[in-house]
């Protein structure tokens, strides 16, 4: 006889080959995240501000708690720094490999959030319509003489019978 061996261990989150996948509804997010701060002298770069705007709406930003929006605003000053270096003709590949290590580490691509094992999924049917509150439960009776005593469906046409007459 076999003896038992020890319990299985609890699914993991993170980058382990057994680690369990985190599934975000794929709509873009819209909650609360921080504006680019004011820069003293300059205007934010036109990529920088393109890619703050994707970076700000990625569904899985969500998931991000405030230290999370700190890091994504300290990558976008990088990247600013990084244009400018770069118009100046002096771009430096270090701070571009950085850049690269930060956007993989906030899940930028799709190759970066199946490393951090994020799946987006798709919406359910009705995740584009609002609910309207005074609508209530819809019973649908194919038929006028439905059998009433058939399942726990009464028909709708005999309920208003009975209650106008």
């Amino acid at each position: 006889m076999a003896l038992p061996g020890p319990a299985a261990r609890a699914a993991k989150l993170g980058r382990t080959a057994n680690a369990d996948w985190t599934e975000v509804v794929d709509l873009p997010y819209d909650g609360p995240s921080p504006d680019l701060p004011r820069l003293r002298g300059r205007k934010w770069n036109e990529l920088v501000v393109t890619w703050w705007e994707a970076v700000r709406t990625m569904p899985h930003c969500r998931l991000w708690r405030e230290p999370d929006w700190q890091f994504a605003l300290e990558t976008a000053l990088m990247k600013q720094r990084y244009w400018i270096d770069y118009a100046d003709g002096e771009p430096q590949t270090t701070m571009a490999v950085e850049i690269r290590r930060r956007e993989d580490q906030m899940g930028c691509t799709a190759e970066a959030r199946r490393k951090l094992r994020v799946r987006y999924v798709d919406p359910p049917d009705d995740a584009f319509e609002a609910p309207d509150p005074n609508d209530g439960p819809v019973v649908v009776v194919e038929q006028e003489t439905a059998d009433p005593g058939v399942g726990n469906v009464t028909p709708l046409a005999s309920r208003r019978r009975r209650l106008t007459a």
